[in-house]
Formats: structure tokens, sequence, C-alpha cells
């Protein structure tokens, strides 16, 4: 699934995403960067899902695991819970990137007050629609497996656990490649606003 969306994201991140052009308004160029910036993100997210799942295949294939009572004991809190909240954390921030994406091109491409009528408020609602049920759905099944979750938000402590899962492989086990890269992501949010 997250190779089905790369695929449908490289065109929007590179040369079937809207261009700058010097006579856009101040907001539809703020839109323009904005389209790009989730665009590329969401593209690099979704790699990165894929990376992280086909590693811990191959591990799972070629290693011996350590004997678990549960497969959820494995997958939360053993050796694999980095590789498992990488793979759902990225693969919902590009899929929530993508909707976005596919919503913001609408609105580029059509707007409100073009030939199309209101086919662009039209579209970009019924994207926004399907990323609010997509992250409602995330939510639900978050909340039931990770008592640990966000109260309101369970998709936000997906995120807040990998994060604090990222951080301990730099500061505890000391990957730097893991620090360089949180370094090279903050650089490009900066860069990007």
């Amino acid at each position: 699934t997250a190779a089905l969306l790369t695929g449908g994201l490289v065109p929007l991140a590179s040369f079937a995403g809207p261009k700058p052009q010097s006579s856009d308004s101040p907001n539809t160029a703020r839109l323009k960067r904005l389209h790009m910036l989730v665009a590329w993100t969401s593209l690099v997210s979704e790699l990165t899902a894929i990376m992280y799942a086909t590693i811990a295949r191959n591990v799972l294939l070629e290693a011996a695991v350590p004997h678990t009572h549960s497969l959820k004991e494995l997958l939360l809190r053993g050796e694999y819970a980095l590789a498992w909240t990488g793979v759902n954390s990225h693969f919902l921030f590009g899929l929530l990137g993508f909707v976005s994406t596919v919503s913001l091109n609408a609105w580029l491409s059509f707007g409100c007050n073009c030939a199309g009528g209101r086919i662009g408020p039209a579209l970009a609602c019924g994207a926004s629609s399907a990323l609010l049920l997509m992250l409602s759905v995330v939510n639900s099944a978050v909340g039931k497996g990770d008592a640990q979750s966000v109260q309101h938000l369970p998709s936000l402590g997906l995120f807040q656990r990998y994060a604090f899962l990222l951080l301990a492989e730099v500061f505890v086990r000391r990957k730097m490649l893991i620090g360089i890269a949180i370094a090279l992501s903050a650089v490009a949010v900066v860069q990007g606003a």
C-alpha cells in the first residue's frame, strides 16, 4: 500500500505538481509552496515506511526472535518497537500528506472563481472529508492497541512514541546517523517554512 501511495506521490512532488508563477497572488504562491513541501515530505515518509517494513521483515526471517508472550509485546515494547512504530507513523503521515496534496491540488487547479464553478471547493472538501475519516479510523485502531496513547487523539500518541524511540536510538544507543537525519529534518522544516 505504501508503494502504491509512493507511485502517486512521485508526480505530485515533481513534474505534475503546481509550479509557482510570477503572476501568483501571495496566497496562491504560499499554497503552491505548501503543496510541494507536503508532497515531498509525504513521498519521503512513504519511502521510509517501505524501508522500515522491508528491513524488519528480513530481520524477522533471518534472525532468532526472542521469546515473548505475544506478538503485541514484541512489536510495541520489544526489539521491533522502533520498526513497528516507524512503519505506522510514516505510513500514516505519508497517507495524510497525500490526501492533503490532492486537496491542495484541487483547490489550486480549480479554485472558487473559475469556469469550473464550485468544483475546486467541492473536491477539496471531499478530500478533506476522506482525510478526517482516515484519521478517525487510525485513532480508533491505535486507541485499542496502545493504552498509553494520547486520550483524545491516539495517532498523536503513535507519533510521540516514534519520536521517543528515535531519540532513544540517538542518545542511548549512540546511533549518530539517526541524529543527523533528525537534524536535517529540522533544517528542512525551517527552510521550507
